[in-house]
């Protein structure tokens, strides 16, 4: 069976690990314009079809907003999904306070508010646990839309909420992702009775769901669904959401072209392409940037650390990336970490305040001052994030690390100034674009900032070693998805048979050179437990897949050379 498209290495970055920050960059810049470009040929986001859909959860959107009776605009999902879920719902549920509407969008993320911040293991995997957070936020209302975002149609978590929302006629429903439908994931999700591929062939066939689609293209990092997918994602919905809330009067006037446009699909083009130009003016900064790719893979090999500091929307973005690079490369949590005035109020704007759960969790700016700043060292990476002008307090700031040594930098959308005391890397571009709505929405620059601390992190971690030509080898296996990434990620790259490298997976999770049968038939749920905390597993998989190394001597040599590319190539060599 071909692998699914959001699983598929992308053709385009195959040598990504070798090349230099500037060449990652570039490499990065090509592929996100297939989000616009399209891919293969499949429909893509500019496509009629693709247009026609998302008129279609426009028009649907548009009775849920009016409507007098008690409603709600749900957002799902997992992980990366998750989180763009909550940034969006905070953003219209803003607009709609701003316009003196009572908030009606609600975000669901499997494990919670806690998986805001760090993963929770095997969250997403639950599809009895999904219904019973939605139905716990949608019972008395009437009228209620629901947003199910999988980027690769695999998550449980939404296979059992939209199992649910599809027998409903007061739910309308969407299932957002990126790969084609026959290619939803097809296995056994413990304690239940379908699969993901059998809930797409169900909804199919409601009138009140509707399947969204465009096929964007591979990761630029197979897998790393955090990048292209979560960028389209968060595209898709503020679309969807905005001309939703035009055609409802909540919203006087968007700011399209300088043309008179008619319909409601040629609003949409108009924003896609306004998008577009946006891509192309951050790349504009590719030195800078680059700069920035190449001081992160400095400060990840040295065990260093990146701190994002800076308001909200902006550092909101820079707490979704940090927490986004455990799971995707096996990163330490504090290898990357992210810190926003205000703490959780200025994450979420409610009183939900999870400090107290322990120190990974407290993402105040006092957090960075008290504990972080005085601990600063040459290694170590200060990062502000915002537009137009830094505050003078967070100038201070990036003073005060530079005079620990650290190497500072800032991420100014819009910004004007050319050089700024107490920053080493200046990165601003400068958008052609107005804001989205015209409350002020600033889609283009969260797009931009987005953009931007992705190649910064990915770039990074390449760098760092954590890459095999596009492949994440140092992922941690933390739920369902990422068993069965894992073993496709062995197969593929030391063809290898599945069975061959889930066997070889096995091993170096259990650290044995031979499985017991118990190992050997132990649900997938115990495997996922049993990987938890443990390091290098794919490279160590993968030394395994040669049948030249046992278990310790994959091991062995993975301390002398982390570079498991470096490790099969002298193998080759020798033999």
């Amino acid at each position: 069976m071909e692998l699914p498209i959001t699983e598929t290495p992308n053709e385009l970055t195959s040598n990504i690990d070798i090349a230099d920050p500037t060449g990652i960059v570039r490499l990065f810049r090509q592929t996100d314009s297939q989000i616009f470009n399209g891919y293969s040929i499949y429909p893509g986001l500019n496509d009629t079809e693709i247009l026609n859909r998302i008129e279609v959860a426009v028009d649907r959107i548009v009775p849920v907003v009016k409507a007098k009776r008690k409603k709600a605009i749900v957002i799902s999902g997992a992980g990366t999904s998750g989180r763009l879920a909550m940034f969006i719902s905070r953003t219209f549920n803003r607009i709609l306070k701003q316009s003196g509407h009572p908030p009606i969008f609600n975000y669901l993320i499997a494990g919670g508010d806690k998986a805001l911040i760090q993963a929770q293991e095997g969250a997403e995997d639950d599809p009895n646990q999904a219904v019973t957070d939605l139905t716990s936020i949608i019972s008395d209302a009437e009228l209620v839309a629901y947003f199910g975002v999988t980027c690769g149609f695999s998550a449980p978590y939404i296979a059992g909420q939209l199992n649910y929302t599809a027998n409903r006629k007061n739910i309308f429903s969407v299932l957002l992702g990126f790969n084609p439908t026959e290619a939803a994931r097809n296995v056994p999700i413990e304690n239940w009775d379908k699969t993901f591929l059998d809930v797409v062939h169900s909804i199919h066939r409601k009138k009140n769901c509707l399947i969204l689609n465009p096929i964007i293209g591979p990761e630029p990092i197979t897998g790393s669904t955090r990048m292209k997918s979560g960028s389209a994602t968060k595209i898709i919905l503020e679309l969807i959401f905005t001309l939703a809330f035009e055609k409802s009067g909540i919203l006087d006037k968007i700011p399209y072209s300088k043309t008179q446009i008619p319909t409601v699909k040629s609003k949409i083009q108009s924003l896609l392409q306004q998008y577009e130009i946006t891509r192309t003016e951050t790349y504009r900064e590719l030195d800078a940037i680059s700069a920035l790719v190449h001081r992160a893979g400095y400060t990840l090999r040295n065990k260093g650390h990146i701190y994002y500091l800076g308001l909200a929307p902006y550092a909101i973005l820079g707490i979704i990336d940090a927490s986004e690079c455990p799971p995707t490369f096996g990163a330490e949590f504090d290898d990357v970490r992210g810190f926003i005035d205000h703490g959780w109020y200025g994450l979420l704007e409610t009183g939900n305040d999870l400090s107290a759960v322990g120190p990974q969790y407290r993402i105040g700016i006092e957090e960075f001052i008290t504990h972080k700043l005085p601990k600063l060292t040459r290694h170590d990476t200060v990062l502000y994030l915002g537009e137009t002008k830094i505050p003078n307090r967070f100038v201070t700031l990036l003073k005060k690390s530079q005079a620990h040594n650290a190497y500072t930098g800032a991420i100014i959308i819009n910004g004007t100034d050319k050089q700024i005391a107490g920053v080493d890397t200046l990165v601003t571009p400068r958008l052609s674009c107005s804001s989205l709505t015209a409350d002020g929405h600033q889609a283009f620059s969260e797009f931009a900032m987005k953009l931007i601390l992705n190649a910064i992190t990915t770039g990074g971690h390449i760098l760092a070693g954590k890459i095999y030509q596009n492949r994440m080898i140092d992922l941690k296996i933390s739920n369902n998805k990422l068993y069965y990434r894992t073993m496709n990620i062995i197969s593929d790259i030391m063809k290898v048979s599945k069975r061959n490298a889930m066997e070889c997976m096995l091993k170096a999770i259990y650290g044995t050179n031979r499985l017991t049968e118990s190992q050997k038939t132990a649900p997938i749920s115990a495997h996922i437990n049993a990987a938890t905390g443990k390091e290098k597993i794919v490279p160590t998989a993968m030394l395994l897949a040669t049948g030249r190394f046992s278990v310790a001597e994959a091991t062995a040599a993975l301390k002398k050379e982390p570079i498991v590319r470096n490790i099969i190539k002298t193998y080759i060599e020798n033999n």
